[in-house]
């Protein structure tokens, strides 16, 4: 188990064009998630999809994702290597850019902390990186 305090990335993008794209459908791709679908549930919305192991295989994940406009977004991983890890990420309006912060902690079984955290890490700066390719295509 690790707990992650994860601060200073910046969207180079406006707060309310960040939660367009946390709301849209069709804009918002993430190419390292694999056969990605999603299904609102009340107020959340259970997102599955494949990620890539280190070994080359692909494990099936199913996110419970709550959304709290304009706040941030909670995660709780259902199914999958990580199941049981619960996170929230929060964004910080500065004008044209948005702050974005991920506190949560991770769990795996069977992986030591330092490469848990390496790969949760990894993990972020993957799909914040794709995020941002997002905001720039809007």
């Amino acid at each position: 188990m690790v707990f992650i305090f994860d601060e200073g990335s910046t969207f180079k993008a406006p707060l309310d064009k960040v939660w367009k794209l946390n709301q849209s459908e069709g804009e918002h791709s993430h190419p390292s998630l694999r056969n990605q679908k999603g299904e609102q549930q009340g107020e959340r919305f259970i997102l599955s999809y494949e990620t890539q192991m280190p070994d080359g295989s692909w494990a099936k994940n199913k996110v419970k994702t709550t959304a709290f406009p304009p706040v941030g977004i909670a995660f709780e991983t259902l199914e999958g290597p990580m199941t049981g890890s619960k996170s929230f990420q929060f964004y910080t309006p500065k004008g044209n850019e948005t702050g974005i912060t991920v506190v949560g902690e991770f769990v795996s079984k069977g992986v030591p902390d330092a490469a848990l955290k390496g790969a949760v890490l990894a993990f972020l700066g993957t799909v914040f990186d794709e995020d941002q390719k997002n905001l720039t295509q809007m």
